[in-house]
């Protein structure tokens, strides 16, 4: 009876471990689900539920995300060839098109040609999977059985990573564990692996490669199966975190000044600067209605990066957006030399490929023209001018003989041939054509320094292109009949800010004192009778400190809770 008694004591002390220890395991994960899954980012995903039958243990999939420790980490990658190759065969060259490398990451060769190497930088490094299995004596007895995949570490720093998991679990033995590892995961793997400011990737031989493939991870997780795929999550990972971080942080607009959320923000990809929506709809809007889309370049001045199409769509409504196609298409198709318009439809036309016959087909009104005068096609024969032409009409036609009909449509062909005629003499004599874009120019008045609609200048004297005015103190003249002189600035007049600024020390010179500058614009600011040192620019608007003389961001109150007072 003793026996049994023990043997039956002890069945029920192990079933009331495993029980104690399953609502230790479910208590844990609810915990883990509700601190790390939250909308669409699951880090904490459930395999397997354990079942009180113990034929069935907990499996997770946690995504862990580490943090960066740097502004940048300049990834390099390696990629040696088989050792077993000779330096004849080494030097030969080889096809890596199956790597399919991003376009923006080129790929060297070494001197010795053994080797490959790229490199790329990047903030965020992707993430880690960790499995973990959850045994039946968990946590009262046994850890965790876990498995640590990566594609940018080797089977080395894997094993060193799963060292110190154990020893975590060693120092706070009978205890959840997991939320400790995701978290030294998360802060310190980058700085105990000494991943400072450079990460060198060197695929594995194809013996471990093959190994990781038989894991049990491959199923759950991407397996990466060449360097390619690795270096284009990398990077898409990195970009997807910059704007996360771009989205959530503030930041100020280069066109009004104002400081905002970044979701308030549009960036051009082609240059580092950005500009809030209300800016780049009154940009884009404006040139739209002007019809100077070739100029829709990025607002800051020193820079000429076009802006993408989506930022145009995202502004503009559908009948301006369908206004900006058209005129980009139409100003494209008119820098095109072989494009012309049909003189009878206005249809465009392809002109043939031998430039020597100028000749161009319209495909709508099945018109043959040259592209020279656009009158009908004359192969072999000198063009004729309207003036010409007008003459030949009056000489050889008989009007006396034509019906009222024809006599109409006598009348009304040589009405035409005149306005064509005075028209073309107008355009001729008023206007000049855009070395940049081929564009008709009209001169009204002024200077001969001309700019044209898709913002380039020229001179209207020699068609020259020109940058500024330094042009004219070489020959041209930049007026008519005033020989050429350097270029004198405008007198401007001063704001009305700075004019009362002026008066009020004019007034009271003791105010002097008071006198500061802002640090953004550098326009002459006056602190107020109230003492208070946080001052508000009239000019951009930005809010600066007149103690220290720097711009203030974020808030009002936690720049002077430092070592400036707000009122002296």
């Amino acid at each position: 009876m003793d026996v049994q008694d023990s043997t039956s004591s002890t069945a029920s002390s192990k079933d009331e471990i495993f029980e104690s220890n399953f609502l230790e395991q479910c208590d844990e994960i609810v915990a883990l689900e509700s601190i790390y899954n939250s909308g669409e980012n699951e880090k904490i995903k459930v395999l397997t539920q354990a079942k009180k039958d113990k034929n069935q243990l907990f499996n997770l999939l946690i995504t862990v995300c580490p943090l960066p420790i740097a502004d940048e980490i300049q990834v390099e990658v390696v990629l040696p060839l088989d050792p077993d190759v000779n330096d004849m065969a080494a030097a030969a060259p080889v096809d890596l098109s199956s790597l399919k490398l991003p376009a923006n990451v080129p790929l060297l060769r070494s001197l010795s040609g053994q080797k490959f190497l790229c490199s790329f930088s990047v903030k965020y490094l992707s993430p880690l999977y960790l499995l973990v299995t959850f045994p039946a004596s968990y946590p009262s007895q046994d850890a965790p059985h876990f498995d640590l995949q990566c594609p940018w570490l080797s089977k080395t720093q894997i094993d060193c990573v799963g060292q110190v998991l154990e020893m975590l679990w060693a120092e706070g033995s009978q205890m959840p564990i997991i939320y400790t590892w995701v978290n030294w995961l998360e802060n310190n793997l980058i700085s105990h692996l000494e991943i400072q400011d450079l990460l060198v990737i060197q695929p594995e031989l194809d013996g471990h490669k093959n190994e990781k493939l038989t894991s049990s991870l491959t199923d759950v997780v991407p397996w990466y199966e060449d360097i390619g795929e690795v270096i284009a999550t990398m990077k898409r990972y990195n970009q997807q975190q910059i704007d996360i971080e771009f989205c959530q942080s503030t930041h100020e607009c280069h066109v009004c000044y104002q400081e905002k959320l970044g979701h308030q923000f549009f960036r051009m990809h082609e240059c580092p600067h950005t500009f809030c929506h209300e800016c780049m709809a009154e940009f884009c809007e404006l040139h739209v209605k002007d019809g100077t889309v070739e100029a829709l370049r990025c607002p800051d001045r020193e820079c000429s990066a076009i802006v993408p199409p989506y930022i145009v769509q995202a502004v503009l409504g559908q009948e301006d957006y369908m206004r900006w196609e058209q005129l980009l298409l139409q100003k494209t198709l008119d820098a095109m030399s072989d494009t012309v318009y049909c003189p009878r439809c206005n249809s465009l036309v392809i002109a043939e490929a031998e430039e020597e016959l100028h000749l161009a087909h319209c495909t709508v009104c099945y018109f043959s023209f040259c592209t020279l005068c656009d009158h009908g096609w004359h192969q072999g024969r000198e063009c004729q001018t309207d003036e010409e032409l007008l003459n030949n009409m009056d000489q050889h036609k008989n009007v006396d003989g034509l019906n009222p009909a024809q006599f109409a449509k006598y009348r009304e062909l040589r009405r035409k041939l005149q306005e064509e005629i005075e028209a073309k003499s107008l355009i001729k004599n008023k206007t000049q054509d855009c070395p940049h874009c081929r564009a008709k120019v009209e001169k009204i008045g002024g200077c001969n320094k001309m700019t044209c609609r898709c913002g380039k200048s020229f001179c209207w004297l020699c068609k020259k292109k020109i940058e500024d005015y330094s042009h004219f103190q070489k020959g041209c003249q930049l007026f008519p009949g005033v020989e050429a002189v350097a270029p004198v600035a405008p007198v401007r007049r001063p704001p009305d800010a700075v004019l009362r600024i002026q008066a009020q020390l004019e007034v009271n010179p003791e105010l002097g004192v008071n006198r500061t500058y802002c640090p953004t614009c550098k326009q002459i600011n006056l602190k107020g009778a109230d003492h208070n040192n946080h001052i508000k620019c009239w000019n951009c608007k930005s809010n600066f400190c007149f103690s220290c003389k720097s711009r203030i961001t974020g808030s009002i109150g936690a720049h002077f809770a430092g070592p400036c007072v707000q009122h002296t």
